[in-house]
């Protein structure tokens, strides 16, 4: 077909290209930006996957934590954490800010020897690890509300900042 014969019978139909075309570029960016959305998920952006996965360790190696910095509320989430007491005797881990307040500890392995808490401080105490090892801890968190939390983890002198994003 020739192009005036196409025009016409777009006229005689009642078809406009031109806006199908607009509709079918946006059909295409609306399909993209849905796989999009697929990948990412699947990739952990809204938490529970690989790209979830934080780690940080202290200045002076003392102290090193994994985490997942996206969570979900009412999901459990882990806290591992490896670190060395400064001196003989039990290893007092201090957990600060957010991580004492809208964060649940809903389970610890091992079970601390002792905690106390005060506004905006829980201290853990364990049985310090053997002779040159570190001490495995591992937190079960839970979060109640969303938003961002900022918190801090410390053994002794050694602290490291923690962020987790908390999603509906």
């Amino acid at each position: 077909m020739a192009p005036t014969q196409l025009q016409e019978a777009s006229r005689l139909v009642g078809e406009d290209l031109a806006f199908q075309r607009r509709v079918w570029r946006f059909q295409r960016i609306g399909w993209g930006a849905m796989a999009l959305v697929v990948l990412l998920g699947m990739a952990g952006v809204f938490g529970g996957g690989p790209l979830a996965q934080a780690s940080a360790r202290s200045a002076d190696g003392a102290i090193e934590a994994e985490w997942e910095w996206i969570e979900r509320i009412g999901r459990d989430s882990q806290l591992r954490i490896r670190g060395l007491a400064p001196h003989r005797g039990p290893l007092e881990l201090r957990l600060e800010g957010g991580l004492a307040g809208p964060v649940e500890i809903s389970g610890i392995e091992p079970q601390p020897a002792g905690e106390s808490r005060a506004p905006g401080r829980i201290w853990l105490r364990f049985d310090p690890p053997p002779e040159g090892e570190r001490a495995e801890i591992l937190l079960k968190l839970r979060s109640s509300r969303p938003g961002i939390v900022s918190g801090q983890l410390a053994i002794g002198e050694a602290a490291i900042p923690l962020r987790l994003v908390v999603l509906p």
